[in-house]
């Protein structure tokens, strides 16, 4: 659509307020965008291009809607005017259809916990870069609180956001007095065609002093089933100081390449600024000794019953971990002890296949796991096959929060 066919819709439908100026602006500045990712040769997914200015012109006219907002469950009926103002504005780029610069995708809102979230999408090259909102009812107006949006364009650090859910936690200390609130986010940097995508999880506090980034992690994640994780964030209702709890769960590459993915577990405490990662690390004992590997010694020096066991960590751990669990895991005459086998790949640094290597893991209920000891040897209380204890699991009741 052109710049005179949209003035050309303005007049019929008689708009002449400030509202539409801020469209008719807008429109102009996505008619620009589109012209330029026309031309410019490929610079990855923005084609190098600044779209901050595109996330705030909409935002801005966003938050000149928001005052017909209410009464909680009003949030879809807005989201559909929104939407519908806006299709006019957005230009599509017909003869390229992997280019959507120019373009704009479908605005999200929610209330979560009373905080609106509003969920914004940029096209960009192959998909949308997205970015959100959080306002707080302050004063008889929504009043914006939170933010989180990509401004950095430059091709080693441009991660276009996929925001699939977005958490919030608050504790109320009586009915008149509330404690910080915590966002959590969670989504994947999309691209046109993987399977594989980095995802990433990130946590703010809201207080009096502004907005807090606390967690800002970034990982492979493998998408199974159109899904790639699951999380939540929450704490005691009645208690501010008391530790806020976040746990992620979403499918990372095994180093295993027979056993292709595993299920990862990030479980974090937060205190103050303080971070504690804690248990569980892992929901099987293949995957703890996966994690164990290759995590560095810092990390792993916290799971292990001995420091003695770091000469095996230095010999086993590199940048890139490789092995194959060839045998099935086996339980002990000791109810608590598992023991997995692995053929590394990677001793010396080398990635030649080398002798099984055969980890003594403690399993705990429900999933406390420890390193016990490792020898090059299989234990001779060891014997008995236990095949489900590598099932796949999940700390979630059902995959409903899944994304």
């Amino acid at each position: 659509m052109t710049s005179i066919s949209f003035a050309l819709v303005l007049c019929i439908a008689g708009a002449a307020s400030s509202q539409d100026t801020q469209l008719a602006a807008l429109h102009d500045t996505l008619s620009k965008l589109s012209r330029q990712g026309a031309t410019a040769s490929g610079q990855g997914r923005s084609k190098g291009l600044d779209l901050t200015p595109t996330k705030h012109q909409l935002r801005d006219w966003i938050e000149t809607q928001l005052g017909a907002l209410k009464h909680p469950g009003e949030e879809e009926a807005l989201a559909y005017r929104i939407n519908n103002a806006l299709k006019p504005v957005s230009v599509t780029n017909e003869k390229d259809w992997e280019n959507g610069l120019g373009s704009l995708g479908e605005v999200r809102i929610s209330n979560e916990s009373g905080i609106l979230i509003v969920i914004t999408a940029v096209g960009i090259i192959c998909g949308y870069d997205q970015s959100a909102y959080g306002y707080k009812f302050i004063n008889g107006r929504w009043q914006r609180i939170w933010e989180s949006e990509q401004d950095n364009y430059t091709p080693d650090k441009y991660t276009p956001q996929h925001i699939a859910a977005v958490y919030v936690w608050q504790t109320y200390t009586n009915p008149d007095a509330v404690g910080p609130i915590f966002i959590m986010t969670l989504g994947h940097c999309w691209w046109c065609s993987s399977a594989w995508h980095p995802v990433y999880y990130r946590v703010w506090r809201v207080d009096s002093p502004g907005s807090k980034l606390l967690i800002d992690k970034t990982e492979g994640a493998y998408q199974g089933n159109g899904e790639y994780g699951v999380g939540t964030v929450a704490g005691e209702w009645h208690d501010e100081n008391a530790p806020v709890d976040v746990l992620v769960e979403f499918t990372e590459g095994s180093i295993d390449a027979d056993v292709h993915h595993r299920e990862a577990v990030r479980h974090f405490l937060i205190e103050g600024d303080q971070i504690r990662r804690v248990d569980p690390v892992a929901l099987s004992p293949r995957d703890f000794v996966d994690e164990w590997l290759t995590r560095g010694w810092d990390e792993a020096a916290t799971w292990s019953e001995s420091l003695n066991l770091q000469q095996w960590h230095r010999r086993l751990h590199s940048d890139l971990v490789f092995g194959t669990f060839g045998n099935p895991t086996m339980h002990c005459q000791s109810p608590d002890l598992w023991q997995v086998s692995l053929e590394p790949h990677n001793t010396e640094k080398d990635f030649g296949p080398k002798a099984e290597v055969y980890f003594l893991v403690r399993w705990r209920p429900p999933y406390h796991f420890t390193m016990a000891n490792i020898s090059d040897k299989p234990w001779p209380n060891c014997t008995k096959e236990d095949r489900s204890a590598d099932e796949r699991r999940t700390l979630f009741a059902t995959q409903e929060r899944r994304w």
